[in-house]
C-alpha cells in the first residue's frame, strides 16, 4: 500500500472515530473559560487532545520544535515561535511551540490563539500585526508544511513547523502533570457541544472595575 493510501486509510478510520473539529472546538472552548497562559498553553492543549485520541485507540506523537504562521499581508504579518539571530533569552524562557502528528497528519488546536497572539507580541514591541489568517485549529497533511522563507515571504495561511529535538527534549523535560479533570472537561465538552462554559477567565472578564 503506497504512502497516500495509508494516509487516506488512516483519514478515514479517524473520521469514524472522533470528530476532529468538534474535539479541536471543545478544546479552544475549554481553555478560553479555563487557561492561565491563553497564548503560552500550547502543551496543555496538545496533551489533552493526546490523551483523548489515545482513548479512542488513536496514538498522537507530541512534537516540540519551532513554528511561524503567515496571517496578513505585510511584512511583519507572521507570527514565530522560534529563535532569531540576536536573541537574548532569559531564565528558562526558549521559542517553540508544540503539536500532534500521527499518521502523516499535523494536528495543532492552538491556531485560534493566532490573534491574540499578534496582540501580545504588538503590545511587547510596539508594533501592530495585521491578522487575516486565524483558523480555529490545523488538522492538515505533514506534507503542506511550508519553509520558514516561504511563510515569511509569501501569502497569508501559510504555516511552517519544524520538529526540534534539543528543543523538544528540553520542553518536555520540565514538570508537568496531565490533571485528568482537564481531560475529563474537554471531553464532556465534546460530547456535549451545545453546552455552555463558564470559567475562572470568564469571572475576571465580567468582574466589576
Amino acid at each position: 500500500m503506497g504512502i497516500a493510501k495509508r494516509r487516506a486509510v488512516a483519514r478515514a478510520r479517524l473520521d469514524v472515530e472522533i470528530d476532529i473539529p468538534r474535539l479541536a472546538a471543545a478544546m479552544r472552548r475549554y481553555a478560553l473559560a479555563c487557561s492561565s497562559r491563553l497564548g503560552n498553553d500550547c502543551y496543555v492543549h496538545a496533551a489533552i487532545v493526546k490523551e483523548i485520541l489515545a482513548q479512542v485507540g488513536f496514538e498522537a506523537q507530541l512534537i516540540g520544535g519551532y513554528a511561524a504562521w503567515r496571517v496578513g499581508p505585510g511584512d511583519s504579518d507572521v507570527i514565530l515561535h522560534a529563535p532569531m539571530p540576536g536573541m537574548v533569552f532569559t531564565g528558562k524562557a526558549l521559542p517553540h511551540h508544540i503539536w500532534l502528528e500521527f499518521d502523516g497528519f499535523l494536528l495543532d488546536t492552538t491556531t485560534y490563539q493566532l490573534r491574540l497572539k499578534a496582540a501580545q507580541l504588538d503590545a511587547q514591541d510596539g508594533g501592530h500585526t495585521t491578522v487575516e489568517w486565524c483558523p480555529d485549529y490545523l488538522f492538515v497533511a505533514r506534507s503542506s508544511v511550508s519553509s520558514f522563507k516561504d511563510v515569511e515571504q509569501k501569502d497569508a495561511g501559510m504555516y511552517y513547523y519544524e520538529r526540534h529535538l534539543h528543543t523538544e527534549k528540553r520542553v518536555t523535560q520540565e514538570p508537568f502533570t496531565l490533571d485528568p479533570d482537564d481531560v475529563q472537561q474537554v471531553w464532556l465538552l465534546y460530547q456535549n457541544p451545545t453546552c455552555q462554559v463558564f470559567g475562572p477567565n470568564d469571572f475576571f472578564a465580567n468582574a466589576p472595575p
